[in-house]
């Protein structure tokens, strides 16, 4: 075994370890606390010892349908811009650019998803398009600037 010397690649899997931790339960995050409980590595590619194969058969190729709606009601009850991108990037292997394309447009006006060409641009758009509606003042949308 050798071990990385790639600060991006070590970064990366923590974020991994990030959300799977986020996952755990309050009793379960209790419990590695206090060293009651273990997270275990398993590599699905490797074989195990005395074994003939992989650890476990490979995972199908199809994915659970994402619920759009809830992840429509889930944005909506963010207030935060950046609430609302972080809650996208956690999503991110759920929602490829074209499936981010449809909730954006499930999502509806003010939200867009005509121009955006990267994620990226399609996540700030829904976020500005939502939490960042609220954070607005009304006087920008309203007749506070008339004279």
């Amino acid at each position: 075994m050798t071990v990385t010397q790639s600060p991006q690649l070590a970064a990366l899997a923590l974020n991994e370890i990030g959300k799977l931790l986020g996952r755990l339960t309050e009793d379960q995050l209790a419990a590695l606390a206090d060293g009651r409980a273990h997270v275990e590595f398993r590599n699905d590619d490797e074989g195990v010892a005395g074994a003939r194969g992989p650890a476990r058969p490979p995972r199908a190729a199809a994915k659970d349908p994402v619920d759009l709606d809830a992840i429509v009601a889930d944005i909506k009850a963010l207030t935060e811009e950046d609430a609302v991108e972080r809650y996208l990037i956690d999503r991110d292997r759920d929602l490829p650019l074209p499936r981010l394309r449809e909730l954006a447009d499930r999502i509806g006006p003010p939200v867009t998803s005509k121009g955006a060409k990267s994620k990226a641009q399609l996540r700030k758009n829904i976020a500005a398009g939502t939490a960042g509606l609220l954070n607005r003042p009304a006087s920008a949308f309203g007749a506070g600037w008339d004279r």
